[in-house]
């Protein structure tokens, strides 16, 4: 049962916001309506009789003019599908794909080009931006996904135009805007597990030069996971944010935005499920560890570390102003402005069982960035088009982690239980770009573009002490044996000189040779300091042979910077960062609308020359074995094809099918693998990356009286994928490693297929919506990645199925 205070709480929250500004609904503002009003993607995606609009040029422009791989929803198609998180957005999408880890930092691929990496200070593949202000780092896009007018997602690497270089495609986010006459509506949806969430806006005019638009959001829900082992559960959601939107536009020729957020989310991170022993250690794995039953194949079932139970505190501040200034007639330039602080404050379980074998009770830090760009353009319907501009970026990221391995096998070797790791990385990055097209007449466009960009990053990494003094006692007890030749290290001569003690300093021995010197096998602190530049660049043509069809071609190269990992290290070679990768794309692609618009489909086929792509591997540690690292594979390359068409062959019935096919090989690396023997994955596939991906989404609507039912179904299906580099290619244990040798299909993500469906009927206008959904109505059971801990490998299972009610209003 939903518990009635949920439901009275959300209701009074929701009846203050609309009342929260005195907006007259009479009002309206005596200066014409800005272009950004009247083109921005205000109609839904699912009326074929208006156009999509989409910025993705860094103007408004009709999505079907655009020669570029596009897709664009509706804030109305989000709402009408149930796409209220990250994972939702990736269904919907063609070639994304949306892998959660344990910290709740999302990771997203498109077209197989994706990183997972969980620390706060990696860049991603994919860049997030919310209207064109980049969220630099992914755990800043967390709740970014409400009160949205429309999302656009754009595939293949990036970096001509948007100001954070990345290889994979950008996905932006477009907030709805405050309106020039009183609007307020939200809607209310309560569900399983008791969940119940809500949003609310208000908008309108202030006065005949000021509009504003204030959203909330929040939610609640009981537990969804279940221990498997012991009567415990887990998984209660706890989150709420909000969003003020002020525009000023004191003339005809300067105008402004101001955009106020935030969220503060106290929901529990996702415990993973148990699934293969893969110990470091034979004569020391725990023998509870041995005897511990795996998780079964169910998606609630799960198990933690009581005493460490999964918690968080996250909270996200963000500011940023906008300013437009047409300096001559057509001619505009454009300041965006923003800074965000975000703090994480959580705890998570990674083996998946109710041992301390690798559980990190604490994980806290921030990100600080600033960022600002200046870009001077001129008139959108110019027969020739220039965009000129520079970008910089300042970020300060800190994270630290206490962890707790007291069952790990190789404690019986250091007789230590646990570490504290932190990371503190300042990065500082400046670009100047342009971007130019032509129209060569009325059938052909040129178009070209290219950005400078320079990155510099610098890192401290340390792994110490938790306080026990055990870590310290083990580290000095190894470098002493180091340095009085009692461990023999090739390369490095015995000082004979013993260490000073460690205390609660770094423990971590200095094994590399970055700043030119010899390495010294002392402890201390991690430094270094990564410094990149590079052109990226994109060059096409656009033919128009008639109304309604568009064919493009383009090239791109883009570039994603590098990056240090946090990790918990024996020596400084697990601290070395990955350098920036390459990818050039050699794409063509078409866009198809019929006089009438009842049929619309585009298409696009590309092929990716992948160079030195970033990836968390394996190295060799000589004294704990096999440990995380960063590297860079040398050269991979992928190619596919997609394929999004919209029809609508009689009034009321809407049918959208999209899909994509990816095949993705790595063809030049050799690494260590699972149990530290060094492989050759030279035609592995990359991890991540499903062949085959479809999604077929229809709905019926029809008119009675005052009412407006509807129905709709959701279909969607994804063919295997990997999460593990080499994961095809099988696993080999030397003796010295666990005797259950995991199989070959373990870091398979099996494909599966799920059904959404929706019921309900709109009143009034659209006034008020009913709807009743189900997602995944048939409960299927399918994983969403695979992990290797230090002695374990773990999944991530989906949750199971839901369903519940939706009321929608809206006034004005």
């Amino acid at each position: 049962m939903i518990k009635k205070s949920t439901i009275r709480s959300l209701c009074c929250g929701t009846a203050f916001v609309l009342s929260a500004l005195p907006f007259a609904a009479n009002q309206a503002l005596a200066q014409d309506v800005p272009a950004s009003d009247q083109q921005a993607g205000s109609q839904p995606a699912s009326d074929f009789g208006q156009e999509i609009v989409v910025t993705a040029n860094k103007r408004e422009q009709s999505i079907n003019k655009v020669g570029l791989a596009i897709t664009a929803l509706s804030g109305d198609d989000l709402k009408s599908q149930g796409v209220v998180s990250l994972g939702d957005l990736a269904n919907a999408v063609p070639g994304l794909s949306f892998t959660p880890s344990a910290t709740q930092t999302p990771v997203f691929t498109v077209r197989g080009v994706g990183f997972y990496e969980s620390s706060l200070a990696a860049y991603p593949t994919t860049s997030v931006y919310m209207d064109q202000v980049p969220l630099a780092f992914p755990a800043l896009s967390t709740h970014a996904n409400f009160d949205i007018e429309r999302v656009e997602v754009i595939k293949g690497p990036q970096g001509t135009l948007f100001g954070q270089n990345s290889t994979g495609g950008a996905i932006n986010f477009i907030a709805a805007k405050p309106t020039s006459s009183f609007e307020a509506g939200g809607d209310i949806t309560v569900g399983r597990f008791n969940r119940a969430e809500g949003t609310a806006y208000v908008s309108g005019p202030l006065s005949d030069t000021v509009r504003a638009r204030i959203a909330v959001t929040g939610a609640r829900a009981d537990d969804w996971q279940k221990s498997y082992t012991r009567a415990d559960t887990l998984g209660e959601v706890g989150y709420y944010g909000g969003r003020i939107i002020i525009d000023w536009r004191p003339s005809d020729i300067v105008d402004f935005e101001l955009n106020l957020n935030g969220w503060r989310d106290k929901s529990d991170p996702q415990a993973p499920q148990y699934q293969t022993l893969l110990s470091q250690f034979s004569p020391g794995t725990d023998p509870a560890l041995v005897a511990y039953p795996f998780a079964p194949f169910q998606p609630r079932a799960a198990d933690w570390t009581p005493s460490t139970r999964p918690h968080a505190n996250n909270r996200l501040y963000q500011g940023s102003l906008r300013g437009n200034w047409e300096i001559a007639d057509g001619v505009v330039l454009t300041s965006i402005s923003s800074y965000v602080d975000y703090r994480p404050d959580q705890g998570f379980e990674s083996d998946g069982t109710a041992l301390a074998n690798d559980d990190f009770f604490i994980d806290r830090g921030y990100i600080k960035s600033f960022n600002q760009e200046l870009r001077l353009a001129n008139d959108g319907g110019a027969p020739f088009r220039w965009v000129v501009g520079a970008n910089y970026e300042k970020s300060h990221v800190y994270e630290y982690q206490l962890q707790d391995f007291g069952t790990l096998s190789t404690v019986p070797l250091f007789g230590y239980t646990g570490a504290y790791v932190y990371s503190d990385q300042h990065m500082r990055n400046y670009a100047f770009f342009a971007n130019l097209e032509y129209d060569l007449g009325s059938e052909v466009t040129v178009k070209a573009g290219a950005r400078y960009t320079n990155a510099r990053r610098n890192a401290a990494v340390c792994t110490g002490d938790p306080g026990d003094g055990s870590f310290s006692a083990a580290f000095e007890e190894l470098a002493n044996a180091i340095q009085l030749g009692f461990f023999p290290v090739d390369g490095f001569t015995p000082t004979g000189i013993p260490v000073p003690p460690i205390g609660a300093g770094c423990g971590p021995l200095d094994n590399t040779t970055l700043d030119g010197t010899p390495a010294t096998y002392l402890p201390g602190e991690f430094r270094g300091t990564l410094s990149e530049d590079n052109i990226s660049w994109r060059a096409g043509i656009d033919y128009k042979p008639f109304d309604g069809l568009l064919v493009y071609a383009n090239v791109t190269k883009g570039y994603k910077a590098g990056s240090y990992p946090l990790a918990s290290g024996a020596t400084f070679e697990q601290f070395l960062p990955v350098t920036q990768e390459s990818l050039l794309s050699i794409e063509g692609g078409f866009k198809f609308r019929t006089d009438d618009r009842i049929l619309q489909i585009s298409g696009a086929g590309f092929y990716y020359d992948y160079q030195d792509k970033q990836l968390r591997s394996k190295i060799v540690d000589p004294i704990f074995g096999i440990l995380d690292a960063l590297t860079n594979v040398p050269k991979s390359r992928m190619f596919g094809v997609e394929l999004d068409a919209t029809l609508a062959p009689i009034p009321g019935l809407s049918i959208t099918a999209s899909g994509s096919y990816l095949d993705s090989k790595i063809t030049k690396f050799v690494g260590p693998n699972t149990a530290g023997i060094d492989t050759d994955y030279s035609g592995s596939v990359i991890p991540y990356t499903p062949k085959f991906q479809a999604r077929i989404a229809a709905e019926y609507r029809w008119r009675t009286g005052n009412a407006e039912p509807f129905v709709g179904v959701v279909f969607s299906t994804r063919s295997k994928a990997l999460a593990n580099i080499g994961g095809d290619k099988g696993l080999v244990l030397t003796p010295d490693f666990a005797s259950s040798v995991p199989p070959s299909d373990t870091y398979t993500i099996d494909g599966y297929s799920t059904v959404d469906a929706r019921i309900g009927a709109s009143f009034n206008d659209g006034r008020y919506t009913v709807t009743l959904f189900g997602k995944n109505i048939f409960n299927k059971y399918y994983v969403t990645n695979i992990f290797t801990n230090y002695d374990t490998i773990s999944r991530y299972a989906a949750p199971p199925a839901t369903y519940g009610v939706t009321l929608a209003f809206k006034f004005d």
